[in-house]
Parts: C-alpha cells; sequence; structure tokens
C-alpha cells in the first residue's frame, strides 16, 4: 500500500520548479489531481508510481517497514531504497538512477528513468514540459503508422535521435519505405512485438503485416526514449507462422528429439529424422539454414524446406538432423548491445560443427558418412564451417554464393529499384543511397575486427558482422577443397544469381575433380517450383509449396553413390 500516513503536501518550491508537466502515456494524456502532479527536478522528472503504474500495466509494491519500492512487468522487476541513488534490476544487477525515489506526502515518486529500465519508451521534452511514455507495442505501431501515412518528416523530427538524423534524410525515409509497399503491397498492421533491453538500450522488434508479404522491423531506443537504429528485414529472414502445406511423416519414418550442443551456454532443440531400419550404419547430414532467425524447418512464408529435405532424404536411407537456430532460439543474444559484436561463427558455424559431432558420436551413425546441406548462406558458410572442425565428408550447397555477402546485398538492393522508371527521382536517390551503404562497406578492408565493432551499420546489419566474415573468404577456402561438393541452383532464383553465382562455383572448384553441379529450370531460390503472377519476387513465396522432389532425390543419390 502506498497510503503512509496522513495526506500533506510541500510548496512547490521544494520540487525545484513550479512547472505543469503533460504526461503522455500511448498517446492519451495521464490525468493527475493538482496535489499529485509529476514534478521537474534537474534533467528529469518523478512521477507518483501508483497512478503511472496502473496506467501501464506495473505491478507497485511498497514494504514499508524496509522502505523498499518494488516495480514489477513482463517478468522484469526492479527494486530499490526510497533515498538511495541506485536501483536493483532482477536481483542482480545494480544501476545508478539520476534522482532518488521520494516519499511525497502520502504518495512515492520515482523519475521516470525507471520507467525506462522497465522496458517501456520514455522521453521527455523540457522545453514544452512534456513527458511521452509507450510500450513496446503501441511504440511499434507508431512508428510505422506514421511511415505508413507518409508522415516521414514527423517520424524524422520528433523521434530520431541526432546521430539517426544524420545518419539517414527524410528523403531516403521515404524512398525506404517506398521500396517496401513496391514489393509487399500495402501495410496492414503489427502483428507481434517482442522486446529486449541492455543498458538501457531497448530493442523492438515486431511482424509488419502486407497485402503482399510481412516484415521484420527493428527500432532501438536509446536511453533518452529516441530511435537510434531502425532497421526493415523481410520476415523470410525469420521464423514465422507459416501456410506451408501439411505434410504427415512417411511410412519407414521415424523422428527423435535431440539437443544440439547440449551442457553449452546456449543448446538448441533439434529433431533426427531417420529410417526405421538401422541394423546398419547410416549417412546422415546436417542441414544449416540460411540468414536470420530461422526454426529447424527453415521456415520462410509459405516453405519448411528443411522438413521437406528431411523426410526426402530419411525415406532414402540417409538420417537428417534439422535444429532450432541460436538466434531463433536466444534473440536477447543478438539484441541491443550485443548486436554490434555478433558474427556468423556465434549465430551460425558453432551449432553446426557441434551437431556433426552429435551425429559422428551416434552409434548408429557411419561416422566416415556424415555430410552437410547448406542453404544459401549455410551453403556460402559450408566450407568454412567444414574447415573449422566440421570435417564432414561431403558439402551440399543450396543456393550459395562463393562471393562476399556484402556484394550480394549490395546486388539484391539494386535489382529492388530496377522496375523504377529512370525518370521517378527517387531511382536516383536510391542508387545514391545504396552506394553511400557499399562504400561504408568497402571501407572495412582498412579497418581492425576491433575498429569495426564501432563502426556504423552497413544495409541495416552490423560492420563487425561483415568484417569477421569477410576474413574467412568463401572462394578461398572452397578452392582448398578435395572432397566431394555437389553445387545445386535453381534457375528462378532472384536472391542468388544463376547466371554469375552458379558459374563463379565452377570457377572456384574447377581444380576439385569431385565437385559436380546441376540447374534446375523453373525453381526458385528455395527449390520450389515458381509460377503465377508473383513469381520472381518475395510475394510469390506466399503461395504454398514444397521442395521439388527431383532436387531431394539427386541429393540422396549423389551420397549413396559416393
Amino acid at each position: 500500500m502506498l497510503l503512509l500516513g496522513v495526506w500533506s503536501w510541500s510548496a512547490p518550491a521544494a520540487h525545484g520548479a513550479a512547472l505543469k508537466i503533460t504526461f503522455n502515456v500511448n498517446n492519451e494524456v495521464l490525468k493527475f489531481p493538482v496535489n499529485a502532479a509529476p514534478f521537474a527536478k534537474g534533467n528529469t522528472v518523478l512521477v507518483p508510481i501508483r497512478k503511472v503504474g496502473k496506467a501501464l500495466g506495473l505491478e507497485v509494491n511498497y514494504i514499508k517497514e524496509q522502505k523498499v519500492l518494488q516495480l514489477s512487468r513482463n517478468g522484469q522487476q526492479i527494486t530499490m531504497k526510497l533515498g538511495a541513488n541506485e536501483a536493483i534490476l532482477n536481483g542482480k544487477d545494480k544501476f545508478v538512477i539520476e534522482e532518488k525515489a521520494v516519499l511525497q506526502g502520502n504518495l512515492i515518486y520515482v523519475p521516470i528513468s525507471l520507467l525506462n529500465a522497465m522496458g517501456l519508451v520514455v522521453s521527455y521534452d523540457s522545453a514544452l514540459a512534456q513527458v511521452t511514455v509507450y510500450t513496446p507495442q503501441v511504440f511499434a505501431e507508431k512508428v510505422t503508422g506514421l511511415l505508413a501515412s507518409n508522415q516521414y518528416e514527423m517520424l524524422w523530427q520528433q523521434f530520431l535521435n541526432e546521430s539517426s538524423q544524420k545518419a539517414i534524410t527524410v528523403a531516403k525515409l521515404q524512398q525506404v519505405w517506398q521500396g517496401i509497399t513496391d514489393t509487399f503491397g500495402e501495410y496492414l498492421k503489427i502483428d507481434s512485438v517482442s522486446s529486449h533491453q541492455v543498458n538501457h538500450e531497448l530493442t523492438i522488434a515486431s511482424t509488419a503485416i502486407f497485402t503482399k508479404g510481412n516484415l521484420i522491423v527493428t527500432i532501438t531506443t536509446d536511453s533518452s526514449g529516441e530511435i537510434k537504429g531502425l532497421w526493415f528485414a523481410p520476415a523470410a529472414a525469420a521464423a514465422t507462422q507459416s501456410n506451408a502445406p501439411e505434410l504427415k511423416l512417411p511410412d519407414g519414418v521415424t523422428e527423435e528429439e535431440v539437443v544440439v550442443g547440449a551442457g553449452t551456454s546456449h543448446p538448441l532443440k533439434g529433431l533426427l529424422t531417420l529410417p526405421n531400419d538401422t541394423t546398419h550404419p547410416l549417412a546422415s547430414v546436417v542441414l544449416v539454414q540460411g540468414s536470420g532467425a530461422s526454426d529447424r524447418d527453415e521456415t520462410v512464408f509459405a516453405y519448411k524446406p528443411f522438413r521437406d529435405i528431411a523426410y526426402g532424404l530419411a525415406k532414402q536411407g540417409i538420417a537428417v538432423l534439422r535444429y532450432d537456430k541460436r538466434n531463433y532460439s536466444y534473440p536477447e543474444q543478438f539484441m541491443g548491445a550485443a548486436a554490434p559484436t555478433i558474427s556468423v561463427k556465434d549465430e551460425t558455424v558453432e551449432d553446426a560443427i557441434a551437431a556433426s559431432k552429435l551425429l559422428k558420436a551416434d552409434k548408429r551413425m557411419d561416422p566416415a558418412q556424415v555430410y552437410l546441406v547448406g542453404h544459401s548462406l549455410g551453403g556460402m558458410l559450408a566450407p568454412r564451417i567444414d574447415a573449422d572442425g566440421g570435417n564432414f565428408a561431403g558439402l551440399i550447397l543450396l543456393a550459395g554464393s562463393p562471393r562476399s555477402l556484402l556484394e550480394i546485398i549490395y546486388e539484391q538492393n539494386m535489382a529492388s529499384i530496377q522496375n523504377l522508371s529512370n525518370t521517378d527521382p527517387r531511382k536516383a536517390q536510391t542508387v545514391a543511397a545504396i552506394d553511400t551503404e557499399h562504400s561504408k562497406g568497402k571501407a572495412l578492408t582498412a579497418m581492425t575486427l576491433e575498429q569495426s565493432k564501432a563502426a556504423p551499420s552497413i544495409f541495416g546489419v552490423p560492420a563487425y558482422y561483415f568484417k569477421e566474415m569477410d576474413m574467412h573468404p568463401t572462394g578461398e577456402l572452397a578452392r582448398k577443397l578435395t572432397k566431394p561438393v555437389l553445387v545445386l541452383q535453381g534457375a528462378d532464383d532472384f536472391q542468388v544469381y544463376p547466371d554469375k553465382d552458379f558459374p563463379q562455383w565452377k570457377d572456384v572448384l574447377k581444380g576439385n575433380p569431385a565437385a559436380s553441379f546441376k540447374l534446375y529450370p523453373g525453381l526458385n531460390h528455395f527449390f520450389v517450383n515458381d509460377e503465377g503472377k508473383d513469381a520472381g519476387t518475395a510475394a510469390g513465396y506466399n503461395k504454398p509449396g514444397m521442395v521439388d522432389a527431383q532436387v531431394i532425390t539427386d541429393m540422396g543419390q549423389w551420397i549413396l553413390n559416393l
């Protein structure tokens, strides 16, 4: 209870100012009695926590005997003593607060920074004497709504911090959003939101629903509640609810739940699919996903390609291990303050090696017949995974590339605007913006790995991610391969190019007599038949489909014939 005695009130001078504070919660003004209003002190504002907490869904508990205040919300808890300059988050992490919580009359006032520490977006405009607080869901809806209603100037002026304003212009915001709607159609709504906070930096990831597909919108705010980062990525880069065709486990095939990386700080749930007959040692494969946070099926839009491959290979007598990616299982390790120092080694390489060891330790498997099947980014990383300790019997590269990730993203961005008319001013402006990002990426060659951690992001990706990956060039590693390699590519792939990447694989592997190649007419990046009005676009991925049966047969026969 917060009613601690007979009510009394100090003169406004005790607050350090007599300024009336406006307090907005999720776009609505919260009204206070004149004798229980927020007040400014120094560079912050103190608020009556009971009333504010109720509006924001905070659980407020005050232990009178110990003068201890506890605030709880969505699993987060802050504990502090009245009159102290520090608070404790979740019972272990201490942090300093700029103003002490105080007992004023019969009410407890706390600094608004505590609201920020509870995972809320909090800002204070001292000139307007206005505090604005958003829950993550409403903030994501607000930001995306401003873009959808063409209020780019308002978003830039009122929500971006100074460094973000220098990095992106109002015109560029408009170009980016219009490019998104050209591809994904009309924006409809925000579907789901998750958030994570590290050192007063809040990262909010939401799924934005459009008429032709979905986007993951990631917003990072600083301690002042202003946007310091805004990124967009196709939801294909993250596991989402899918309308992929239902598929029953085939007859003669069984599945077992397994854990990849058991005993480590990041164990991953997985499935081992194998034929019922295991009387002789089995050939087996590890499936390695493409970019982004992906589940074990590599669920993207209306596809589950790794499920299709697992079932198809198991029917041919080959065991298949697939598992959730680390950034899918532990998203908090890839967000906020951790993001600038994340690499593909953390995201993919280490776990693929652990998966290889798991299969080799299984007595039902032939340890000399464990293969890697990598798709997209997984295909690009396959030579590195093998060299770093995977030690596979052979590699199958599905729609991968021997080129650098920077070059691929640059070309993908350029390709996305080719349908714009040359007379459209947006085209020249967007080309200039893409070229600027590309130049930032090329500048990484002169940086050390440590320096790249502090460099600005490139195409919305941390600079360190590019730099660390470039230190292990796919092409150079692939040239050293002497083991069997099978390179497969869909001829209708618009993400990795059959007229560029596929021939480059042939050049890189020309010295390896155990390398073979196959191009599939009519198949897209996921080896699904690509037909209909949206063929050749991301919107086409919304049409339910399955990995072409011939591709899976070819993979199985290649393994069994080695």
